[in-house]
């Protein structure tokens, strides 16, 4: 193996296990003003190392598809980090709060109509047509069925 070909492959290595630790679910934390939920940051620093490794691995490349599907997943992984550093959940007295990389999104308890559970995400429609859609995949089924509760709590108290 060559000296370029060795760095490659402990770059790929790197990668890999870098992925598996950004590939952790969400943490449920309890506050006095209510729950967060979010990813731990060592997650969103994880996916930014995978995609930094991805990035050197496929750079000095001498096929060139091979380097385009490299900077592909490198900017892919880039996004999950940012995915990961950004996004939380909050429920608190006054309503359930989204930050997305698009930024916050809010829906107040009392304007809550109804809350519809799917496979993958937690559906909170309001009276003038909101909608408050929170995604549950990677959630372990305690912390769930805990979020899950917490809203129902939150959305009775408030009527």
């Amino acid at each position: 193996m060559t000296g370029r070909s060795a760095v490659r492959a402990a770059l790929l290595a790197l990668a890999a296990a870098a992925v598996a630790v950004a590939g952790g679910g969400p943490r449920l934390t309890w506050e006095n003003a209510g729950l967060r939920v979010d990813h731990p940051p060592h997650q969103g620093a994880a996916a930014a190392l995978a995609a930094g490794a991805m990035v050197g691995a496929s750079w000095p490349s001498r096929r060139r598809a091979a380097g385009v599907v490299g900077l592909a997943v490198a900017a892919a992984l880039a996004g999950l980090a940012a995915h990961r550093l950004a996004w939380r959940v909050e429920a608190v007295d006054a309503g359930l709060r989204e930050r997305t990389l698009a930024g916050w999104s809010a829906i107040a308890w009392r304007d809550v109509e109804a809350v519809e559970p799917s496979a993958e995400a937690l559906s909170l429609r309001g009276r003038e047509g909101q909608r408050l859609d929170v995604a549950t995949r990677g959630f372990r089924a305690e912390d769930r069925t805990r979020f899950e509760r917490t809203l129902a709590r939150r959305v009775r108290e408030a009527r």
